[in-house]
């Protein structure tokens, strides 16, 4: 098993009493696979990730990448896996606009020592796996929301990773767009044998995923249970897509 997430619980002081953004949640990602994880906005999608990520330390629970405890890692060891090992794809993370395509792309390698022409020779084989490769030569400032995901994951791919976490990653995005970057994560998954974990509000937007769970409130519960007016529903036998009331 590459990653393993057991009992994690995890909560955020408030006023008036504190928010539990995750209850004793348990999943595992292997290696080949793609785990989809779809909720409302405020389930806890984002905090699973960044403690998947060693971005955050639960409350409770353990994290197991690769059979060593991630919870428990020390800062520089963290560090050298997110370089390395563990890459991110943020939902509406600021991009350096001012670079071109092929810098921002080739940075984690720069940043982590490596040789800018080996750097930047890795970065144009991640962007044309991305087919993405049409977005050489521009800056980042110039490119489509639908461009800039791809672009995104690209740079999470240079440095070759075993876990992509993605928060979000066809948000704002048409229909075309979204399928376009499910088809990459799920294909990259399959043929590049990396784990893929990847959360989304929408649950169509996650259905290449397998397995799939539906986060509610801070816990897993029954995919059936989303609520309509605000999510898709996960297709049952026999059933069409289902779309929330506009």
């Amino acid at each position: 098993m590459l990653l393993r997430l057991s009992e994690i619980s995890v909560s955020y002081p408030r006023r008036g009493g504190g928010k539990v953004a995750l209850d004793r949640i348990s999943l595992d990602v292997d290696r080949g696979q793609m785990v989809g994880v779809f909720g409302p906005s405020g389930a806890g999608k984002t905090t699973l990730l960044r403690v998947a990520a060693g971005l955050q330390r639960p409350a409770s629970g353990t994290v197991i990448y690769k059979g060593d405890r991630l919870d428990q890692m020390p800062t520089a060891e963290l560090r050298r896996l997110r370089r390395c090992e563990v890459s991110c794809v943020w939902a509406g993370e600021s991009s350096q606009d001012r670079l071109s395509v092929l810098d921002h792309v080739a940075l984690p390698l720069l940043i982590d020592g490596r040789h800018r022409r080996a750097s930047e020779r890795r970065a144009r084989e991640a962007l044309i796996a991305c087919e993405a490769d049409a977005c050489l030569g521009m800056e980042m400032q110039e490119l489509s929301d639908g461009e800039r995901q791809l672009v995104d994951i690209a740079r999470a791919l240079v440095s070759e990773p075993r876990l992509l976490l993605a928060d979000a990653p066809t948000s704002r995005l048409s229909i075309v767009e979204q399928e376009r970057i499910m088809t990459l994560l799920s294909s990259l998954a399959r043929e590049a044998n990396v784990g893929v974990l990847v959360t989304h509000s929408d649950a169509e937007a996650v259905l290449r995923a397998d397995p799939t769970f539906y986060l509610r409130d801070g816990k897993i519960v029954d995919p059936q249970e989303a609520e309509p007016g605000k999510l898709y529903r996960l297709p049952t036998a026999g059933s069409g897509r289902a779309a929330a009331d506009a």
